[in-house]
């Protein structure tokens, strides 16, 4: 008998369930994008329904592909930040307020990230008939786990957590912050730890889902976390990144919270899924987000000669881009759409779309190796190598540009969705089928390719770079100012 996973990958723009066998090879998979809701500027927001509809549509499509009496558990590697709350009938009231959600800006908490925290202080302010019906302030992985295993089950874990009123010692809810914001205790989520068995998959869900009922529902962690775990990034100094809708940069500091140097500057310490274990992570937003805004607004005929032939239009558009030097000759684009500010600089009659496309591509890398450069200077360990990890590492350019910008090797893994796999490992960490994570990392992760960086083409980008770094900075930390223009 196989001993198989299933592992909710629950993301920002779109739902994908993976089975894994204990070898950490993927078995399975189907992936469902959320239906596109189009809000006023500055908000940003999505219906929890959504996530749990496109979960429970993409696992009985993959669950058909196995024998469901070789599944032994459930797991989830799932975004984090986006609070809302329930009430007691453990219905949602109000819809999740992404991170890029402007709302709350001017209630911004003072103790680091906690981007949940403002969210919740502008729904008490200006919604404070809804917010008066509130049960619980929830996470995404508290409105999944929720319905997996039935609705009296409210809990999340320390990778959510920093973004409410966690203390960052003692990893449990601080009844200090909770009387300064009047966010009292017991509206949050019971803290519990990731690789912890939290229930059973309740009988009426394994119906919608296509699975036995009473499987063991294992807690998994923040994506990016479990995306670090997903490819052994577990030591101090050891740092990845991933290339999705945002581009990531996480970087293991040690077992206590780096301390930042005063001033506004955007990375974060973290909890890692690791118990003990802290991150620092830097991210930028509009960098995937970027090249979906690039193909739905100027490449529609690509699009239709694609589906026609059946072949994936971000191939064609790459090709496109392989055509044009490093530097894009001198076009730049900084992706912090976020605040409405997706620029190009330096457009030109020579530039084409091609050269657009690669200066898209490029953003993302020039925003890992700005990312990298912060973090390694508080971290004071230099990462000899990064491994990488998101769709856009599908690509071999993507990946090429990424070690010319970052000048270190690039290690690609088998599996690109390392958010998945580090729940994975988890997961079978949890049911004890591996001694420890070290056992899990070694016979589950793998790599199959390497970069290394071409010094011609490094050159060309710390110019690029010198350009890059303090423009997005100086956009990032005017970002309160430019939001109402």
């Amino acid at each position: 008998m196989s001993e198989l996973l299933v592992v909710f990958d629950v993301g920002t723009t779109g739902s994908r369930t993976i089975i894994f066998d204990i070898n950490g090879k993927e078995i399975a998979s189907a992936y469902e994008e959320y239906p596109v809701v189009k809000h006023p500027f500055g908000i940003a927001e999505q219906d929890p329904k959504m996530w749990w509809t496109a979960t429970k549509n993409i696992c009985k499509q993959v669950v058909k592909k196995v024998n469901i009496d070789d599944i032994i558990g459930v797991t989830g590697g799932i975004l984090r930040v986006n609070a809302t709350i329930i009430d007691k009938n453990r219905e949602v009231l109000y819809p999740a307020m992404l991170a890029m959600d402007e709302r709350g800006m001017d209630f911004q908490a003072e103790e680091g990230l906690r981007l949940s925290v403002p969210k919740m202080l502008w729904l008490k302010n200006e919604a404070p008939d809804i917010f008066n019906k509130v049960y619980k302030i929830i996470f995404p992985d508290t409105y999944i786990y929720m319905n997996l295993c039935g609705k009296d089950l409210c809990i999340t874990e320390p990778t959510n957590g920093m973004y409410g009123i966690m203390n960052a010692n003692t990893l449990d809810w601080d009844p200090n912050l909770a009387d300064k914001y009047d966010l009292p205790l017991e509206l949050w989520p019971e803290i519990r730890t990731p690789g912890e068995i939290i229930g059973e998959l309740s009988s009426e869900v394994a119906g919608e889902l296509g699975l036995k009922s009473n499987i063991p529902v294992i807690l998994g962690g923040g994506d990016q976390q479990c995306s670090a775990l997903g490819m052994g990034v577990i030591n101090p100094g050891q740092a990845k990144v991933t290339m999705g809708t945002y581009t990531f940069v996480n970087y293991v500091t040690g077992n206590e919270p780096a301390k930042l140097p005063p001033g506004d500057i955007p990375i974060f310490p973290l909890p890692h899924v690791i118990k003990g274990k802290w991150i620092l992570e830097g991210a930028m937003p509009g960098t995937g987000i970027a090249f979906k805004w690039f193909k739905d607004n100027f490449s529609q005929l690509q699009t239709k000669e694609c589906e026609e032939k059946n072949v994936n239009v971000y191939e064609v558009l790459t090709k496109e881009a392989a055509q044009i030097s490093p530097g894009s000759e001198g076009l730049l684009f900084l992706p912090l759409q976020m605040f409405r500010k997706g620029t190009f600089h330096g457009l030109g009659w020579n530039h084409t779309r091609a050269h657009m496309i690669r200066s898209i591509m490029e953003s993302s890398a020039l925003s890992a190796q700005m990312y990298l450069g912060l973090i390694e200077a508080v971290g004071r360990i230099k990462a000899t190598e990064i491994k990488a990890d998101g769709g856009g590492m599908y690509s071999d350019l993507w990946a090429q540009i990424l070690s010319d910008v970052m000048n270190k090797k690039i290690l690609i893994p088998e599996i690109k969705d390392c958010s998945a796999l580090g729940a994975a490992i988890l997961g079978y960490c949890g049911l004890k089928k591996y001694k420890s994570l070290d056992d899990a990392i070694e016979k589950m992760v793998r790599f199959e390719k390497e970069f290394n960086p071409n010094k011609t083409n490094v050159k060309v980008y710390k110019k690029l770079n010198r350009l890059f770094m303090p423009n997005v900075l100086d956009l990032f930390l005017k970002k309160r100012v430019t939001k109402d223009l």
